[in-house]
């Protein structure tokens, strides 16, 4: 797979120092092709910043939310018959990550047919306490390191962060691979000081619509804690209740 040829389609809204960083591993991994998507920003620095970035800027007009990319047709569009990297600006590979991260998710998806996608394990062993659902992410996603297909690798669903689909999927879709250590991501929202937000994470709390939002929030949805309880549940042996 060539990594410079290998499209990579950056979901934004109103966040750029994470922006920043994953875009910066991304070129020092070797990536070329670099498509910012965004959802109707309106947060000034950064809309500096597109101003300012060799990438290209797609203004949708309107926030579309996670399925911004398939609404709006632009793997399609931009990259017909390609994989095709989507990630929301908020996920930042981990500074370890080896930099031929993409080329082996191409790898695990030529070997296992049944997932749409494969991309980074997100890490929860460095959390700060200072984030307010740090033990609610911790009991959510440690589903998601516990079916090992291989070593590093695990059969675990995946939203839109950091991966390489195939080039047939065309819409919003879960099934995946993870990979693990070394290759895992950072989900920047998990590592706020809760009570210390910055400038930047309390304009977009402020801006976010909170039906595309779950972490990022004074309270957990109602059916991200109903979830959270499931597992905690399970994984301390006791039956559900209703």
């Amino acid at each position: 797979m060539n990594l410079a040829s290998t499209p990579i389609f950056i979901n934004c809204r109103d966040r750029v120092t994470s922006l920043r960083d994953l875009i910066s591993w991304l070129e020092n991994a070797g990536h070329e092709w670099i498509v910012l998507v965004d959802n109707a920003s309106t947060y000034g620095p950064l809309l500096e910043y597109y101003e300012e970035t060799p990438h290209e800027v797609v203004r949708l007009g309107e926030n579309l939310g996670p399925e911004a990319i398939w609404l709006s047709d632009i793997p399609g569009s931009m990259a017909p018959g390609l994989a095709y990297v989507l990630t929301d600006s908020d996920v930042v590979p981990d500074p370890h990550a080896p930099s031929d991260a993409v080329e082996r998710f191409g790898r695990l998806l030529g070997k296992y047919s049944h997932a749409d996608k494969v991309g980074f394990g997100l890490r929860i062993d460095d959390l700060p306490r200072a984030f307010q659902f740090r033990d609610d992410v911790i009991d959510w996603e440690t589903q998601f390191w516990e079916e090992e297909v291989e070593p590093g690798v695990y059969q675990a669903d995946l939203d839109t962060t950091f991966a390489l689909y195939r080039p047939s999927v065309r819409s919003r879709t879960f099934p995946a691979l993870r990979t693990g250590f070394p290759y895992v991501a950072r989900h920047i929202p998990w590592y706020v000081d809760s009570a210390r937000p910055s400038e930047e994470e309390e304009y977009y709390r402020r801006h976010a619509d909170s039906a595309m939002t779950n972490w990022n929030a004074d309270v957990l949805p109602s059916e991200l804690r109903a979830a959270i309880m499931h597992h905690r549940r399970r994984r301390a042996g006791a039956p559900d209740g209703d």
